[in-house]
């Protein structure tokens, strides 16, 4: 079935060359129309048109009195069946959301058909074939309510979504920031590099949110976390335009709290930060050619200044950016069946940064960031039964930090105790830039088979393109970090020389190239109307995916990954009003291009360890002052990441070739009722479990006849690894080791005087989670959603990132770098926040002034300690979760002792969690008429009782293999310090 399946989607592909079947981003209405008997009126007319650019569809009742409007942009609409001898029924006002089915019974009365009646038996407020766990939220409820201007903002409104520490970002479900998606009117503008971020549109241009948990239909793919999709707003029939001004002095903000560690060395700097930001938008819509051509434009500048200090409080860093965002969308109804939609938008933005030392001006760092994005759109409907959309679209994330100080001043950083901040003229570990775009082509349909097959099918295929231009500052093209170590310490996986005291690491990184990656996919789902009050949805997609080493040849390719997804809804009683459904499904995720970027040639990534015999001084050109680490004796080898244009041959000796993806398999169950007419209850229990890491991993494996492999590979972290290898004889031969039984060589664990292999296990991520929902709709007088989360991620491996090492690039964490890391990881994982309780709403107190909130109330994160080595092999990285106890230092002739150090383990956890975190926002709105205008006037307080707890804890119990360290447990990062917004909008 699966080799089937895969070549039917390959004819497809073949016949539609680079074209994508897009993600939803529209709505449908569907109902019976039928007389006040409640018998089915079949050949009824039922036509829906947009109340805000007269837009208007068609369709016929089937025999049994049932119709359905597809991909219909989302928007208030009038609804309308009519047939001979009857009195229409009407229903002036019906409101069509994202990705969501609006369901109606239409009633016709009897009588002169002159005479319009206007009846709607029924809106049903749920979904009742829907199987997906969704918020869908619109820009006029998020008016109400204080929350940040951004689409992850608007996600952590959804339950099991959390915060991503130390990367920002946001978790769906336990997975990691680097798993999402996130579509704005069908175009995918998720980072291509990493996976963490997204491309910001002016928040002002959204009209509605869905954010997606889980069970999500075929259509959505690329993805083991959650989906943001979004539409933008657009014009209509009427002319509008106005303003928003939204401004957060520093002023307004509390004060900051500064933390230390446990010597009393201040770790966060709060006391010398400022920060104020200043945003206007400005808008116009409205239509071109009534009835068929409408524009929306929005222009959006800002003004963000701040300051901030570094530990020792006598350098200050005096940033601004005063760019300005850009966005726009052209509506054009060429026909009631053939339409055509562009939107585009810019987030550019540039940070200028001025660093002063006592007073004095050292440098001024420049970052660049954001892109242009753009999509066109086809929708077309080919009679009533097939609905055609065709999408091509680019979006452009980049980054460029540069410094004007980068070549004559070396980049050194002072970690020894008690100094913990930047030395000389520079703060820039690198000149950075990075170009990073997607080009989208997406097809997508449905084709209404009979009343009781909806089929949807399409292709989808995106080019992703990183190019790389990354250089060590300074005149020697590297960058240094001071530190202590104590003799008979272990460093470099060697044992620090008597007498040596300090260290110096050099590391030299120049990285250069364009990397490519081509994702293909299909999906083939069949909604089934099983009975009347069962509905099955039934999917099938199928993904591929191929990155590009610097020269362009293939580095990693995997395909044939199948996804069944299968759903079934059940109507209960057949009212609308209760709703039982289930889904289990499997979702794959890709590489992103930060591994290639990194490892795919094209780079120079070496570290080297000396001991340290002081520091050198000159004078720059600017009159500043350098430093240069003066090297003694080198300590340990040179380690070597990297290849040279492209890896060649060598492909085929590093890759596995037999790679399996990335993947995550989900089981929901779920039961959601209607109270009353606007309250809802819904409860769901919910099991994900990831598999297949993709990783960079460093290997030692004896091959029967084959000599070893011995060396950096790619592949599956504990499972079999296919590549070819040179023999004992100089033949190359293809063979294939279990890493799960055998990856290095550890320590003589059997007195046999030989070392023995050590197996790794296999990488998993395993969720539970149990969510409790009550939504109370807005009636003009009050909204409320509340929700609770009782949820456990553990496992082994977090993800597409590591939190606990703040690794933010996917298949190059430090999972495969040593087989310890994953074999002593089990536990609770960096994104388990086992109870979330989240509530957010408005009341309107008076026809003008409304009050809303938004509070969270989180459970604090695992503190997963480590320290430095393990009881079985050499590697000394401080990654391990296990802290030497014993015997570490020979007190006598300061040798290493090896496998005699005595060495306890550190479950995850050990140390308790980090505070419950207790988040409370709240805001006034006032509106009033200005001139016949409406004019708003808010207020919005962030963190209203100024907590700031810690969100992260530092890790590392040891400074080194024996010293204690003393930031151990001490506050890395907290919440922020109470801020006030103040806002202003007029709309003409």
């Amino acid at each position: 079935m699966k080799g089937i399946f895969a070549r039917l989607l390959l004819v497809v592909l073949v016949a539609l060359p680079g074209l994508v079947w897009g993600q939803n981003t529209d709505g449908s209405v569907s109902g019976v129309v039928v007389d006040r008997s409640n018998s089915p009126q079949a050949n009824a007319t039922v036509t829906i048109e947009n109340t805000a650019n007269g837009y208007r569809r068609s369709v016929g009742a089937s025999s049994d009195g049932r119709f359905r409007i597809a991909r219909l942009p989302v928007g208030d609409y009038r609804l309308t069946a009519t047939k001979d001898g009857f009195g229409d029924a009407v229903i002036e006002e019906i409101s069509v959301g994202i990705a969501s089915a609006t369901t109606v019974d239409l009633v016709l009365t009897g009588g002169a058909i002159d005479n319009i009646v206007v009846t709607a038996s029924m809106v049903t407020g749920l979904d009742m074939a829907s199987t997906e766990s969704a918020l869908n939220i619109d820009f006029a409820e998020l008016q109400r309510i204080p929350i940040g201007r951004t689409a992850g903002s608007v996600a952590l409104l959804a339950p099991g979504v959390t915060t991503g520490v130390p990367f920002g970002g946001i978790s769906f479900g336990g997975s990691s920031v680097g798993e999402n998606s996130v579509f704005i009117n069908g175009l995918n503008v998720s980072d291509v590099e990493t996976g963490v971020g997204y491309s910001d549109v002016p928040f002002s241009m959204f009209k509605e949110f869905q954010v997606k948990t889980g069970g999500y239909s075929v259509e959505f793919g690329r993805t083991t976390g959650g989906v943001i999709n979004a539409v933008l707003k657009s014009g209509g029939n009427e002319f509008h335009y106005g303003a928003d001004v939204y401004t957060t002095p520093d002023a307004f903000r509390a004060d900051g709290q500064d933390f230390f560690d446990r010597d009393g060395n201040r770790l966060i700097n709060r006391t010398d930060d400022d920060l104020s930001s200043t945003s206007a938008s400005f808008y116009a819509s409205g239509p071109i050619i009534r009835d068929k051509l409408f524009f929306y434009a929005l222009y959006e500048p800002r003004l963000v200044e701040s300051k901030s200090g570094n530990t020792a409080g006598n350098s200050i860093s005096d940033s601004k950016d005063d760019t300005a965002t850009w966005g726009g969308k052209l509506d054009w109804l060429i026909t009631d069946n053939h339409s055509l939609e562009f939107f585009g938008f810019s987030d550019d933005r540039a940070d200028v940064a001025d660093r002063y030392d006592s007073g004095s001006l050292i440098e001024t760092q420049t970052t660049d960031l954001g892109g242009t994005n753009w999509a066109l759109t086809y929708t077309g409907f080919f009679g009533d039964n097939l609905v055609l959309k065709v999408l091509y679209g680019e979006n452009e994330r980049n980054y460029d930090g540069r410094t004007n100080t980068s070549s004559e001043c070396n980049r050194v950083y002072d970690d020894r105790a008690g100094v913990d901040q930047h030395i000389g003229c520079t703060t820039q570990l690198r000149n950075d830039k990075r170009v990073n775009s997607r080009d989208a082509m997406r097809i997508d349909a449905e084709y209404q088979f009979n009343d009781s097959h909806l089929l949807r099918f399409g292709v989808d295929r995106e080019l992703r393109t990183t190019n790389m231009r990354r250089a060590s500052v300074g005149p020697m093209q590297a960058n240094f970090t001071l530190n202590n170590t104590t003799p008979g310490d272990s460093l470099n996986n060697v044992t620090v020389p008597a007498g040596v005291t300090e260290y110096v690491l050099e590391r030299r990184e120049i990285r250069g190239g364009i990397f490519e990656a081509r994702t293909s996919a299909a999906y083939l789902e069949d909604i089934w109307n099983v009975t009347e009050d069962v509905t099955a949805t039934l999917g099938l997609r199928w993904d591929q995916f191929e990155t590009d080493d610097a020269a362009g040849d293939s580095f990693i390719k995997v395909d044939d990954m199948i996804s069944p997804r299968f759903g079934v809804a059940w109507d209960i009683g057949g009212q609308g009003t209760s709703k039982l459904f289930a889904n289990v499904g499997r979702y794959y995720f890709p590489i992103a291009n930060g591994l290639a970027a990194r490892e795919g040639g094209g780079t120079i990534d070496t570290r080297t360890y000396y001991a340290l015999n002081g520091l050198d001084t000159n004078t720059t050109s600017n009159g500043l002052t350098n430093y240069t680490p003066i090297y003694g004796q080198q300590i340990g080898a040179v380690v070597e990441f990297g290849s040279g244009e492209g890896l060649g041959a060598e492909q085929r000796f590093k890759v596995d070739q037999d790679l399996d993806a990335s993947h995550q398999d989900e089981i929901i169950i779920g039961y959601e009722r209607m109270l009353t007419d606007t309250w809802s209850l819904g409860v769901r229990g919910i099991h994900r479990r990831f598999k297949n890491a993709i990783e960079d991993m460093y290997v030692n494996v004896d091959v029967p006849g084959c000599g070893s492999i011995d060396r950096w590979v790619f592949g599956n972290v504990g499972q079999p690894l296919t590549v070819d290898n040179e023999c004992d004889d100089s033949s190359i031969e293809t063979v294939t080791v279990d890493l799960g039984r055998a990856q290095q060589f550890g320590y003589d664990l059997d007195g046999d005087g030989n070392p023995d292999p050590i197996g790794s296990a296999t990488p998993t991520r395993r969720y539970n989670a149990v969510e409790f929902v009550f939504n109370r709709e807005w009636d003009g007088v009050y909204s409320t959603r509340l929700s609770y989360t009782w949820s456990h991620s553990y496992g082994n491996y977090e993800g597409g990132v590591n939190s606990d090492t703040g690794n933010d690039i996917p298949g190059w964490t430090e999972s495969g770098d040593d087989v310890m890391f994953i074999n002593s990881n089990w536990g609770d994982l960096p994104n388990d926040q086992r109870h979330s309780i989240k509530a957010f709403g408005a009341y309107a107190l008076t026809d003008k002034l409304t009050i809303g909130t938004n509070l969270s109330l989180t459970s604090g994160r695992p503190i997963n300690a480590r320290g430095h080595g393990n009881p079985y092999n050499s590697q000394t990285r401080k990654e391990m979760n296990y802290v030497c106890v014993a015997n570490c230092i020979d007190p006598n002739d300061g040798i290493w002792t090896s496998q005699d150090r005595e060495f306890e383990y550190l479950p995850k956890g050990k140390f308790g969690r980090t505070p419950w975190i207790f988040d409370v926002d709240v805001s006034a709105t006032y509106t009033t008429d200005f001139n016949g205008h409406t004019a708003q006037f808010g207020l919005d307080v962030f963190n209203l009782f100024n907590s700031q707890d810690a969100t992260r804890v530092y890790e590392i119990m040891t400074d080194g293999v024996v010293d204690p360290d003393p930031t151990f447990l001490a506050t890395r990062n907290a919440q922020l310090p109470r801020a006030i917004r103040l806002r202003a909008s007029i709309d003409f």
